[in-house]
């Protein structure tokens, strides 16, 4: 049971280590609203992992499948989202910087978790390469792993995931109140950017 457990962890934090999008914007988010958000990011990445995570799992060809057959469909629908987030960012972050009295006050609201949750789950949700990776981890593991045993390693993917982004997410907030806020605009900036350039890169590719 523990060795299911650990590697359920590791491939946890295997899927959800590579810096990409998601990690940007739970960092973004843990800057500009503190921890709290950062947490609600990383728990909604981590809820898709464990979704995708149980698919694999229990070889559920059939929603694989429909998955694989929409790809361009979900590639269009998560590029786009990650395009419109994008220009909002670099929209919100030109108007803070004409009213940042007004900025200051946002920013320490932590209000809106759920809206920050269920926008997280879903990007990570409408990105084709995540059920594609868990795919190529487990090829070979659902043989060997009895069917009442997979339950265990879906929740130490649940659980590894979940800590990556709990790490990511306390260090955007430690941050916060450490950095200039010139400082803190300038990474929402950059983090802004390069959420555009992956939006059109899933888009294009």
């Amino acid at each position: 049971m523990l060795i299911l457990i650990i590697k359920g962890l590791l491939i946890g934090l295997a899927v959800a280590a590579p810096v990409g999008p998601m990690a940007l914007l739970c960092l973004k988010f843990s800057l500009e609203r503190g921890l709290p958000a950062g947490i609600a990011t990383g728990f909604g990445i981590a809820l898709a992992d464990m979704t995708y995570g149980i698919f694999a799992l229990l070889g559920l060809t059939a929603i694989t499948s429909v998955l694989l057959d929409y790809n361009d469909v979900i590639r269009t629908a998560g590029g786009t989202i990650l395009l419109f987030m994008a220009g909002f960012n670099l929209l919100k972050i030109l108007r803070d910087h004409k009213r940042p009295e007004a900025a200051k006050l946002e920013n320490r609201k932590s209000g809106g978790l759920f809206l920050i949750f269920t926008s997280a789950y879903a990007l990570t949700i409408t990105n084709p390469m995540t059920i594609l990776t868990f795919l190529a981890i487990f090829a070979g593991l659902g043989a060997e792993v009895p069917q009442t045993e997979r339950w265990v390693i879906a929740a130490g993917i649940f659980v590894g995931s979940l800590g990556w982004w709990f790490c990511i997410a306390a260090t955007g907030a430690f941050l916060r109140t450490r950095l200039p806020t010139r400082v803190i605009t300038g990474i929402n900036l950059l983090s802004a950017v390069i959420i555009g350039v992956f939006g059109a890169y899933i888009l294009l590719s």
